[in-house]
Parts: C-alpha cells; sequence; structure tokens
C-alpha cells in the first residue's frame, strides 16, 4: 500500500497534533536525581512485591527488584508488577528472556519521549499487560513531528514482539512522529482506558489480531487507523470489536482485517480521506469475512464504505450510516447478507453490491446513490441473485433500483424504489410475491407520488424519490392482483401487479 506524503499525513493529523517534540538527545525533562537506586540486571521481583520506578529527566530511580537503569533506558527483565511515574527522556525496554513470564506495567503519570525509536519496546515475554492508572495522564512519544517519517519495523511508539493486553481506567496519549503508533507482532486486546494516538503511518496495529472490548479509541493516522496483518498461523489475522468506543480519522483504511473482521458491540465511528486512485481508503474491509450485529457505526470514507473479498453479513441490533463520496456502500465479491438491523447507506457508486449474490431477509434499508441501489453479478457476467424475502427497502438512484445479472426473487418484504435507468434488471417467474413496475414516470426528487388502486380508489401509499427519476416499482405483502395508479399533479402512470 502506497503511504500519503508527508505533507498530506501532516494535513490529515493537525487536528490532533501537538506542539513540535524534541527528541530524546535534545532536551532533559526534569531535573537528574542526586542519586539511585537501582537493582541488578536480572534480579528477581519478590513474591507479591511491586517495583516503583520514578521517571527523572535523563534517566530513573527504582526501588524493587526486576530492573535496571542504564542512562535513559530502563530495562526490566524480570516477570512482575512494575509502576512506573514521572518523566523520562529516553524508553523502557522489556526483556525476560527464556524465563517468558507475564509483566505488568502500571503508568501512574508517566511521560515517554525517544527521537529514534520505540518509547516502549517489549522485545520478549510470555504477555505484556499496561495497566492504565485510574484518573491517571500517559503520554508516549516517538520522534518529532518536524521529523522525516520511516517505516522501519522499530518506528512505533508502543512495538512489542509477543502478546500486548492494554487496559485500566487512566489516559494515555501515543504520538508517533516515526511511524505506527502500535504495533504488535501478536495479539493485541484494547480491554479499557482512554487511548489517544496520532501517528504518521499506521495508528494500531496487531499483526496477529486486534480485539477491543471496551474503553476509548481515538486514532488519527496517515495510512491505516487499525489493522491486523498476518495470517500465517490458522486461526489469526482478525479484528475483533466486542465493546467500547471507537474513532478513526485514516488516510488508508479505517479498519483493516488480513482474515475476518467482526463487530458485536460498540460503537465506530470511522472517516477516510485518502485518494481513491493512490491507495486502498475503506471505511472496514476484511478479506475472509465481515460481520456486523448490535452495534453503531457511521462511516464517511473516500472508497467502499464496507467492502469484503468473502461474505459479508449484517445481523440483529446493527445500526448502520455509511457515506461513501467515491466508492460503493456495503459490497462483497462472496455474498452479502442483511437479516436485520437499521442500514442507511449514501454512495457515489452503487449501494448494495455482490459479485454472487444479495440476499435481504429483515431489517431497515435506505439507498440513495448515484450508481445502482442493489448490484448483484459481475460486469459481463450473467450470474448473480437477487433475493427479498423480508425486511423494508427504499431506494432512490441514478442508475437502477436493482441489477441482478442472474435472477431476482421476491418472495416477502416491501420494497420502494425509484430510478433512472430504463427498469430494474432481473424480475424472473420466481417471483412469488406481486410487484408493480411504472414505467415513464417523470418523477422530482422530493415530491411524493400517491399509489392507489383502481379498483378500490384505495390510497395504497406514497412513492418519494431523494432524486429525479424516471420509473418506480413496489412490492409489498398482501399487494393484491389488479391495476394500479401512481400519481403526482398531472403526471400519471398504471401498472399492473404481477
Amino acid at each position: 500500500m502506497k503511504r500519503l506524503k508527508k505533507a498530506t499525513v501532516l494535513v490529515l493529523i493537525a487536528a490532533l497534533c501537538l506542539p513540535a517534540l524534541a527528541g530524546c538527545g535534545d532536551t532533559v525533562i526534569g531535573p537528574a536525581p542526586a542519586a539511585q537506586t537501582t537493582a541488578a540486571p536480572g534480579s528477581e521481583i519478590a513474591p507479591g512485591g511491586v517495583t516503583v520506578i520514578t521517571l527523572n529527566g535523563a534517566s530513573a530511580m527504582i526501588t524493587g527488584g526486576g530492573a535496571s537503569v542504564d542512562g535513559g533506558t530502563v530495562k526490566i527483565a524480570s516477570p512482575g508488577e512494575y509502576t512506573i511515574s514521572g518523566a523520562l527522556d529516553g524508553r523502557i525496554v522489556v526483556n525476560t528472556g527464556e524465563v517468558k513470564g507475564d509483566v505488568t506495567l502500571r503508568l501512574a503519570g508517566a511521560e515517554i519521549r525517544c527521537a529514534d525509536g520505540p518509547a516502549l519496546l517489549v522485545e520478549q515475554v510470555k504477555n505484556c499487560r499496561l495497566v492504565l492508572e485510574e484518573g491517571s495522564f500517559n503520554r508516549l512519544v516517538s520522534g518529532a513531528e518536524d521529523a522525516a517519517p520511516t517505516q522501519a519495523q522499530d518506528g512505533a511508539v508502543i512495538f512489542s514482539e509477543d502478546d500486548l493486553d492494554i487496559q485500566g481506567g487512566g489516559e494515555l496519549e501515543v504520538q508517533g512522529w516515526i511511524n505506527n503508533g502500535i504495533t504488535c507482532k501478536d495479539d493485541l486486546d484494547i480491554l479499557g482506558g482512554v487511548i489517544t494516538v496520532v501517528a504518521v503511518h499506521n495508528g494500531v496495529k496487531g499483526s496477529e489480531s486486534v480485539e477491543i472490548t471496551d474503553g476509548e479509541l481515538r486514532v488519527t493516522a496517515g495510512n491505516d487507523g487499525m489493522k491486523s496483518s498476518s495470517a500465517k498461523k490458522e486461526g489469526k489475522g482478525f479484528v475483533t470489536v466486542s465493546g467500547g468506543f471507537v474513532e478513526i480519522t485514516a488516510g488508508g483504511d479505517g479498519i483493516a482485517a488480513e482474515t475476518a473482521l467482526t463487530v458485536s458491540g460498540g460503537e465506530l465511528h470511522i472517516t477516510t480521506r485518502g485518494a481513491r486512485g493512490d491507495a486502498s481508503s475503506k471505511g472496514m474491509k476484511a478479506k475472509t469475512e465481515l460481520t456486523l450485529s448490535d452495534c453503531r457505526i457511521a462511516l464517511n470514507t473516500a472508497d467502499h464504505a464496507l467492502h469484503c473479498t468473502g461474505d459479508l453479513r449484517v445481523l440483529g441490533g446493527a445500526e448502520i450510516r455509511v457515506e461513501s463520496c467515491a466508492g460503493k456502500g456495503l459490497a462483497a465479491h462472496g455474498t452479502l447478507e442483511i437479516a436485520d438491523g437499521t442500514i442507511d447507506v449514501t454512495s457515489e457508486n452503487d449501494g448494495l453490491d455482490s459479485e454472487r449474490a444479495v440476499n435481504i431477509s429483515g431489517g431497515e434499508i435506505s439507498i440513495f446513490t448515484k450508481g445502482n441501489g442493489i448490484k448483484a453479478g459481475s460486469r459481463g457476467s450473467a450470474e448473480g441473485t437477487f433475493t427479498l424475502s423480508g425486511g423494508a427497502v427504499t431506494v432512490s438512484a441514478f442508475g437502477e433500483v436493482f441489477d441482478a445479472k442472474g435472477s431476482a426473487a421476491v418472495t416477502g418484504g416491501k420494497l420502494i424504489g425509484v430510478g433512472t435507468a430504463k427498469s430494474p434488471k432481473g424480475f424472473s417467474g420466481a417471483n412469488s410475491q406481486r410487484y408493480l413496475l411504472f414505467r415513464s414516470f417523470a418523477g422530482a426528487a422530493g415530491s411524493a407520488a400517491q399509489l392507489s388502486s383502481d379498483a378500490s380508489g384505495e390510497l395504497i401509499g406514497t412513492i418519494e424519490g431523494r432524486c429525479g427519476y424516471t420509473y418506480a416499482v413496489y412490492t409489498a405483502p398482501g399487494l393484491e392482483e389488479g391495476s394500479y395508479h401512481l400519481s403526482c399533479g398531472t403526471i400519471q402512470a398504471a401498472a399492473k401487479a404481477k
């Protein structure tokens, strides 16, 4: 994926930028300590004990075992629990060697700045827990705002070779002027805290997985906001969100999963502002499957809002609002299934799109698009099905209400659509529910056309387009056989229920 130029990146992250930061070798934060108490490298923490690390400008004072200090580098060499506070011009390195035990780092008002690499480097542990103490504010910085970005692997502010958990009730601010904000080569879990990340490249990256269960995460990134990148191990490469609040502004993709992306709770707000022709700038994307349920999602994107090269599913409890200024709303290479939920789509291209099948069995769906409302099948293909068996769908399209390259079947549910093409493509004998197709009806944007039965004169409902249109289609349970009229002032059209 191509990187944005530095100037573009700085414009993107300007809203959350802080004044230019000095590097480790340029600034001493606070007075140097008159005396230090340091543990011998590799000495162990007593059972139940906590080592206290007080950062103090160019060095640190350590009370307890398991840690040592060498100039501006604090080294943690034994499993155990460490409380860290104060300010340091340097970095913290965690490496327990072959012991591979758990290390808990409690940030209790810590500020660490490093000019040339990670402020926190976890080289070797079994699992590293980063706990944000209740009520504390913590800041980790890598590089300086005016430094040249690099994509070196160690360019993240927080870089961990092993599993990393972030939790607690405090705040953490991460500023990555060299490369990424938070990078974990294994599994990254965010279980709590208020976390703000600004990065010139990727914001939050867990190579094998990213899981968010609680807390608040706000990311501004020059490239991808949050991502997983490795599927070498079976079952890995996924991203899951089951709770919390996530807000992302990205020059690349908002959230990108190497395999599956699952959102089963929480609230997400994602904005992408990349140049679609130069790089992917989708809202949320996954390679194997994308599943959404019991969540609230708002996307404003330069590329497709939701995209999966496998199957895309929207289930119960999902409230989704998407705006794509250059791409599609919901797009899948496999099957696009909507079983429930509330979905509002505004898109420059097709609203709902699948190369294989679009199946709607429930939910409330509103689509306004300059392309086709619903498309099933690839260009030039005779395959692709659209099935409506439940739910309520309204479509306003400058293209077609739906375009099924193979066939379209309506067996239930309600669909009201207006378009400017000749007529929907794909209606076939497979329809078991009657429908109306009003051709050559010059409807104006915002005008309400009255739909009535010729036999009874009864008003069935209204059809209102969000754009001007030349035809309208209507189907709903209980539609009786016979003739119907659609009228708006002097504009009239007739159709028979088929």
